[in-house]
């Protein structure tokens, strides 16, 4: 085997001198001394692959120094290019130099399984870029498992391709304020956006500006809650719709990140609930939501004093408008109206990932509605 390995590969191989081994060890199983090309039965030998879900696991009957046979119940059509992570069978080898990740191209079906050829990665010096950012990564954050380690090259393969010109300033937060425990809630977020992304059938290349990608991924990683993840992960995939203005969404970011868990669960109540109308200058409004103060901090976990001071908090970052029935019975009043404003309609859609008009994210199954 001759070349440079797969971005992938060189993920779990940090020198030049552990590929070499992670090569001479993979040929001891790959053909016999007399005919280097020729395809070799072998046992107890697995190929691990990420699928975007879960790490899955499969046989490898045979191998050579240009391919292998793997035995899944998959059927990739041909050209069809799959990671792979070759070891023998059993947890991740804590010795890279007995394990390789590569890149394999489908050539043929069978049976049983799929016929693979090996491909080799091009030099490109933004590749070499993230190669590097990777290793130290990895380094320092050491993943317990195979299955962590797939997640983390993936997400960092997807943010490559969203940000490719953001490695060094990625790079300068993981290594210099970014803990092990945060990396791996960027590694979270950053799934989310991608499979956002891979549910959206018309979803178009994105570019995500370095600076609002790292700010994105700092303020994320502070939270400690998957669902607060999905949010910022709309976030990320929604940077790239504000690319000719990346400061414009970087002020969204900034809003988003003064929130805590309950007036974001707030939040989420008026903007899901409250009625929207198009505008006769093709705007989105929100018509004023009559709420039950009790069934609101009920739902959203919290008692009617915070709840009263979190709404506050709300109407000071321009996000809501809020009034009482009656000002001078504020706390005895058991309804508030609420306004959801332009600037938390448009922070909620993009919250959500939608990187359209706000008219399609609020209106399409909605019965039309036009006020003036």
């Amino acid at each position: 085997m001759i070349g440079r390995v797969s971005w992938l590969g060189k993920v779990l191989k940090p020198d030049s001198d552990t590929l070499a081994a992670s090569i001479n060890w993979l040929e001891k199983f790959v053909t016999p001394d007399t005919d280097r090309s020729e395809r070799r039965r072998v046992e107890q030998f697995a190929a691990y692959r990420w699928n975007g879900s879960e790490l899955t696991q499969g046989m490898v009957r045979d191998i050579s120094s240009t391919g292998l046979y793997l035995v899944t119940h998959e059927r990739w059509q041909p050209e069809t290019v799959v990671a792979l992570t070759l070891q023998r069978e059993g947890p991740l080898d804590p010795d890279p130099s007995r394990r390789i990740t590569t890149q394999a191209k489908v050539i043929r079906c069978g049976s049983d399984g799929v016929g693979l050829s090996f491909l080799w990665a091009k030099e490109d010096p933004r590749t070499r870029q993230w190669d590097s950012l990777l290793e130290s990564l990895i380094a320092q954050t050491r993943p317990a498992n195979m299955e962590s380690l797939a997640k983390m090259v993936e997400a960092f393969a997807f943010l490559g391709q969203v940000c490719p010109d953001g490695v060094a300033q990625i790079g300068e937060w993981v290594s210099t304020r970014a803990s092990s425990h945060k990396i791996l809630t960027a590694v979270s977020i950053a799934l989310k956006a991608k499979l956002l992304l891979d549910r959206d059938p018309a979803a178009q290349p994105i570019s995500i500006d370095p600076q609002a990608a790292v700010r994105i991924l700092e303020v994320g990683s502070e939270t400690h809650e998957e669902w607060l993840q999905n949010f910022w992960a709309g976030l990320l995939i929604t940077a790239s719709a504000s690319e000719s203005k990346p400061e414009a969404h970087l002020e969204f970011v900034e809003l988003f990140s003064q929130l805590t868990s309950i007036p974001v669960r707030i939040f989420t109540v008026i903007c899901t609930k409250s009625t929207k109308v198009l505008l006769h200058n093709g705007e989105v409004a929100a018509k004023r939501l009559t709420c039950n103060t009790n069934e609101l901090a009920s739902t959203v976990g919290t008692r009617g004093p915070q709840l009263q001071r979190e709404l506050q908090s709300l109407a000071s970052l321009r996000l809501i408008e809020k009034s009482s029935p009656s000002a001078s019975a504020l706390h005895a009043s058991s309804e508030t109206l609420i306004t959801a404003t332009p600037v938390g309609l448009k922070m909620f859609a993009l919250c959500n990932g939608h990187r359209g008009s706000l008219p399609d994210f609020y209106l399409s199954n909605a019965p039309s509605a036009t006020v003036s």
